[in-house]
């Protein structure tokens, strides 16, 4: 049953119905306003470049520590995410920065970033959540190989609503690892945006096709995530925190079954500096 009230999450946390999960990410790419993903880093959640075969979606159900864990619950129950902290004691990091919770429903890995092929993608496996696509964003990770320039690309997609569309989007060169995802139609250096374009579409349900207008040379990956809640990061010294029932109108993220959670961060300005994060997740169930 859904947690709607105060009541309800009080009942839940007498009744045993929760459980805190730490996680533990060690120093991963340096980045600096830019969004990195911590995947891409030892630890707790474990490392996962997010590899498979080329162009082929690859669908993400999270199986104990590949992603941040979380219990099961009984048939008929709802989980949420009640609250996060997070932390990292780097002396080079000095905040503000943000924090974008997720649930990554699959990926597309090793788009060759030297060719000027169009590049179709197989979708015979489809979305193992929100299988419609509504609220589903893609987004583009230079991954295992880094580019050496802006690249822009031409990409088809269906939407949530089943319509086929085709929208142009800068690649700029972020570094391995990170986030590199634009807005501009012109190959130009920006930070970009974690959501690609996608026109009147309220969802992406899958990427159809990806053409390299100017080649970026290296190798890249689209994530399909279902964005959950972000937490804004202060100083260093101090633990981020985020209390999803209080600050979200009652209304905590969903977490279903198989979700499999991580996030992308992204620093304030400065130096560009690797950060190691610990934390924990509190979920709860009715």
């Amino acid at each position: 049953m859904p947690l709607r009230t105060l009541a309800d999450l009080n009942a839940a946390y007498e009744a045993g119905r929760f459980h805190v999960q730490r996680v533990l990410k060690n120093a991963g790419t340096a980045h600096a306003t830019q969004w990195a993903d911590p995947t891409f880093a030892s630890g707790q959640p474990a490392y996962d470049a997010h590899v498979g075969t080329p162009l082929q979606f690859t669908p993400c159900v999270a199986a104990r520590n590949d992603s941040i864990f979380f219990p099961a619950i009984a048939a008929g129950q709802e989980r949420y995410l009640h609250t996060v902290t997070l932390w990292s004691n780097q002396a080079t990091y000095n905040g503000p920065g943000s924090v974008q919770l997720f649930d990554l429903l699959g990926y597309y890995p090793l788009l060759d970033g030297d060719s000027t092929d169009e590049q179709v993608m197989d979708n015979t496996a489809s979305l193992p959540r929100y299988a419609a696509g509504d609220g589903v964003i893609a987004v583009w990770v230079c991954h295992v190989a880094p580019a050496i320039q802006n690249g822009l690309a031409s990409i088809r997609f269906t939407g949530s609503d089943g319509a086929q569309r085709t929208v142009t989007m800068n690649v700029p060169n972020n570094g391995v690892n990170l986030v590199c995802t634009g807005g501009e139609a012109t190959a130009t250096a920006d930070t970009g945006a974690l959501a690609m374009p996608m026109g009147s579409a309220a969802g992406v349900r899958r990427i159809d096709a990806v053409t390299y207008l100017t080649p970026p040379s290296g190798l890249h990956c689209i994530y399909l995530i279902r964005p959950l809640g972000t937490v804004v990061l202060g100083d260093n010294k101090l633990a981020a925190e985020k209390d999803f029932f209080l600050h979200q109108g009652c209304a905590m993220p969903r977490v279903h079954d198989g979700a499999w959670l991580g996030w992308f961060d992204n620093l304030g300005a400065g130096t560009a500096r690797a950060v190691n994060w610990w934390g924990n997740f509190t979920f709860v169930w009715s």
